[in-house]
C-alpha cells in the first residue's frame, strides 16, 4: 500500500502514460520516416533531404523524454554491488546522497542546455527550416524531467503498474 495521496498517484500515472505514448508516437514517426526515406531513395530514386535531420532530432527528443521513465522503472545502469553489501541504514543514506548529486548535476546540465538553446534559437535547422532552439530544447526539458523522476523516485515507482517495477532502483 502506498503512502501517497491517491489523486497525486493518478496524476503521476497519467503523466507517465502521456510520456510513454509520446515516446511511442516518436518511435512510430521515426519508423515511418525511415521507411519513406528507404522507399524514396531506392524505389523512386530521389532522397528526402529532410528525413535524416528529422530522425536525428526525434531520437534525441525520445531519449531525453524516456530517460525519466527508464529511471522510474529501475532500468538505468547502476553499479550497486558495493552499496548493496552495506548496512541498510548506510545504503539508504548513500542512495539519498547519490540522488542529490544526480539532481544537482541534471540541474547544471539543464541550465547550460537552456543557455545553449537560447543561443541557438535564432539559427535554423538546415533542412527542417525550424529554429534550432526547438531541437536543442530537448536537453533542458529532458534533464529537468529526469531530475524530477530522480528526486521523487518513490512517488514515481508507486504510480507505475506493478509489472513495471520489478527492477530495483
Amino acid at each position: 500500500m502506498s503512502r501517497h495521496n491517491p489523486r497525486l498517484l493518478r496524476a503521476v500515472s497519467l503523466y507517465l502514460r502521456a510520456l510513454h505514448y509520446l515516446a511511442m508516437a516518436g518511435v512510430a514517426t521515426l519508423v515511418v520516416v525511415a521507411a519513406m526515406q528507404v522507399f524514396f531513395r531506392y524505389v523512386v530514386g530521389e532522397s528526402l533531404f529532410w528525413s535524416e535531420e528529422l530522425m536525428r532530432s526525434l531520437m534525441v527528443w525520445i531519449a531525453f523524454l524516456s530517460a525519466g521513465i527508464a529511471y522510474s522503472r529501475g532500468e538505468m545502469l547502476g553499479m550497486r554491488f558495493v552499496v548493496d553489501g552495506l548496512r541498510p541504514s548506510l545504503t539508504a543514506k548513500i542512495d539519498i546522497a547519490g540522488r542529490v548529486l544526480i539532481v544537482l548535476f541534471l540541474l547544471v546540465v539543464a541550465w547550460y542546455g537552456w543557455l545553449f538553446t537560447m543561443r541557438t534559437s535564432e539559427q535554423e535547422a538546415v533542412s527542417l527550416e525550424i529554429s534550432l532552439g526547438w531541437l536543442h530544447a530537448a536537453i533542458p526539458v529532458g534533464c529537468l524531467l529526469l531530475a524530477v523522476h530522480v528526486a521523487f523516485a518513490d512517488l514515481f515507482r508507486s504510480a507505475l503498474p506493478k509489472e513495471e517495477t520489478s527492477h530495483s532502483l
